[in-house]
């Protein structure tokens, strides 16, 4: 958002429902209704309609002809899909910034780690799925394409859902951390090969949390 601009009603109100769809408060397949969101939050149908609009276009929501809208519900093999693409594009992130990242950049990275070490500790799952959505921004930034980072979370936002249940399913701390750690440890060696590799189970093992194979 360019500086002095304000947020509309409607994203301001599309960001509370994100977060719900991502965090399994509106799981698959629920209907949300525009009825029940004007009783809510006291908005009138403009702003309601821009927000969920703004979901559709994230694929978030599927809107029904005469039905309303609804929570995408993906199936196993679509799910893998899309986990396949969020490798390839994190894969990518992690080649470039092995060329480009700055000691500035990693220093941002270890920080970024060290905090999502203590919402392990104190098992946040909130926090861990905000801090790990903040290192996928932050390695595609260290990439120096521009377009991957601004784009990042609009290729990848299905995705969250499914990753908020696989860290409600995990039960070792070490299976979200490790790889991060390993992705930022390669970068400062500058190894392509061992980066490509942190950021390929990145994304093998919450699939492997879901219960599906991971295709990888």
């Amino acid at each position: 958002m360019p500086p002095g601009a304000t947020q509309s009603i409607g994203s301001s109100l599309a960001e509370v429902l994100r977060d719900r769809i991502v965090t399994g408060v509106y799981p698959p397949g629920m209907w949300v209704r525009e009825s029940a969101l004007a009783e809510e939050f006291g908005y009138s149908n403009g702003p309601i309609r821009e927000a969920l609009q703004l979901l559709v276009g994230e694929e978030l929501l599927v809107r029904e002809p005469w039905r309303g809208v609804r929570v995408v519900e993906l199936s196993d093999e679509e799910i893998v899909e899309l986990f396949q693409l969020r490798a390839a594009l994190l894969e990518l992130a992690a080649e470039l910034a092995a060329q480009h990242v700055s000691a500035e950049q990693l220093a941002a990275g270890r920080r970024l780690l060290a905090e999502l070490d203590e919402a392990l500790a104190n098992g946040d799952i909130r926090a861990q799925l905000a801090l790990g959505n903040a290192l996928n921004l932050w390695i595609c930034d260290c990439s120096g394409n521009g377009r991957l980072a601004r784009n990042w979370n609009r290729f990848t936002s299905q995705s969250r859902m499914y990753f908020h249940t696989a860290l409600r399913n995990s039960t070792d701390p070490h299976e979200v951390s490790e790889p991060w750690r390993e992705l930022v440890d390669a970068l400062e060696r500058r190894d392509i090969a061992a980066a490509r590799t942190a950021a390929r189970q990145l994304v093998r093992r919450p699939l492997g949390g879901l219960g599906l194979p991971s295709g990888l």
